[in-house]
């Protein structure tokens, strides 16, 4: 643990760790910051963890937790709230690093969700939430979509960020060949589907579940290369879903076929 605590921010750690709200600079220093204790529990064992800046009274709570190598840094509320993304991180935030999986580690076997182009951070962080809970091989983002570890995707990911193998920048053409090098399904979600996501077929190198944007969907060209086009059954009034509850609503299905 620092021995004094942080008053200013203009210290230069606190500078740093401000400046990873800005996507750049997530991306040319490979870290992120997570914030609130669900985010930095759940980070404690994934190996990724930096530095660690806590109020002093939170402080003690976590001055014999943090793995080695991990510092940590106890800073006046004021600076807290100003490396803080949100208004109320709970006396807590992280700053970690920037994980990545290759595809080819992720086909061939289990439940894999992808997501195309899909801009915003809330529904991006819930879908990684959801692939924690299903046990879900990883996450798959392609060109266009936000980052994972956008602060408001960090959030909504509920401390699952760090469970989760995260391949990024994947395109469609990427994604389709790798899939069907390995024999694994790619599985769309879309309105028009002519299959019932329940009837969708599951061999033993499992499936992928592709969602569109929240705006546009999957463009037509991506629908009709893919394996199976499913759909949602709709039995009242309402027109859609959003992007979260449709995927969760697929991967469910689908992931109860692949455990069996």
């Amino acid at each position: 643990m620092s021995d004094e605590m942080i008053t200013s921010t203009r210290n230069a750690r606190v500078r740093a760790a401000v400046a990873l709200a800005r996507r750049r600079e997530r991306v040319s220093s490979g870290l992120f910051l997570l914030e609130g204790p669900n985010a930095v529990e759940g980070a404690l064992d994934d190996d990724v963890l930096v530095e660690v800046f806590v109020t002093e009274d939170v402080a003690p709570d976590w001055e014999d937790r943090l793995p080695p190598g991990v510092e940590l840094h106890v800073v006046a509320d004021h600076v807290l709230e100003r490396v803080a993304d949100s208004r109320s991180p709970q006396g807590l935030v992280a700053v970690g690093r920037v994980r990545r999986q290759p595809l080819e580690d992720l086909v061939g076997s289990g439940l894999l969700v992808a997501l195309h182009e899909v801009s915003d951070p809330g529904n991006a962080g819930t879908v990684v939430r959801l692939a924690d809970a299903l046990g879900a091989r990883g996450v798959v983002l392609g060109p266009g979509s936000v980052d994972p570890e956008n602060p408001k995707a960090v959030r909504a990911a509920a401390g699952s960020l760090t469970h989760v193998p995260l391949a990024t920048d994947v395109d469609s053409d990427t994604l389709l060949a790798a899939c069907r090098a390995v024999g694994q399904p790619v599985v769309a979600l879309d309105a028009h589907g002519d299959t019932d996501v329940d009837d969708v077929p599951v061999g033993p190198a499992g499936v992928v579940v592709l969602g569109g944007s929240e705006a546009h969907g999957l463009p037509r060209e991506v629908v009709e290369r893919v394996d199976v086009v499913a759909r949602l059954p709709m039995w009242g009034r309402a027109e859609s879903l959003n992007l979260g509850t449709a995927l969760a609503v697929a991967a469910y299905s689908l992931a109860r076929r692949v455990r069996r």
